[in-house]
């Protein structure tokens, strides 16, 4: 007996839709590193995508810092728990940004928290932070829309050259 539930066709969200996605709401990335014993580590962070690389201000005794410090491969996860459960996976390489943090994670703790968020800010303001840049390499995305396509068709994922956007790679043609 049918449920009476469309199926629908889910898709990979289109350069605006991903752009919106990845600046406008206040998902969490969720960082995933390899372990020094070679065990995967997920991780949430806040993050600042800037158009061409994602932006995380961390602590450098973090588990998932050390990790990128060994094994600069990455994979971050940005998924909507709620309805529509759209998401972005991304794999890159991290590095360590030598510069000032401080303007980013004052735009952070504003996008995450909020300007009741000044308080967090300014009381740990005074504590050691890392700048950490990852660069795309591979992006796929999912727009929540019907089922999603991995029932039928392996995931598409679309090359990210250096310099270029996600949201430009995701106009070209997948590599899978």
């Amino acid at each position: 007996m049918p449920s009476g539930f469309r199926l629908g066709k889910g898709r990979g969200m289109t350069p605006a839709e991903l752009h919106a996605f990845l600046t406008e709401t206040k998902i969490f990335v969720k960082v995933g590193t390899l372990g020094e014993d070679g065990w995967p580590n997920v991780n949430p962070a806040w993050y600042e995508y800037d158009g061409e690389s994602f932006w995380l201000v961390t602590k450098e005794l973090a588990g998932f810092c050390r990790n990128m410090h060994r094994d600069s491969r990455v994979t971050l996860c940005i998924d909507n728990p709620e309805p529509p459960y759209k998401r972005v996976m991304v794999r890159g390489r991290a590095e360590v940004v030598e510069g000032d943090w401080v303007d980013l994670a004052r735009r952070m703790v504003l996008r995450y928290l909020g300007p009741e968020g000044m308080d967090y800010f300014e009381a740990t303001l005074d504590l050691p932070r890392v700048l950490i840049r990852i660069r795309p390499v591979l992006v796929s995305s999912w727009d929540g829309g019907g089922i999603d396509r991995t029932f039928t068709k392996p995931a598409r994922w679309h090359e990210v050259a250096p310099g270029q956007s996600v949201e430009e790679a995701t106009a070209s043609k997948s590599t899978a």
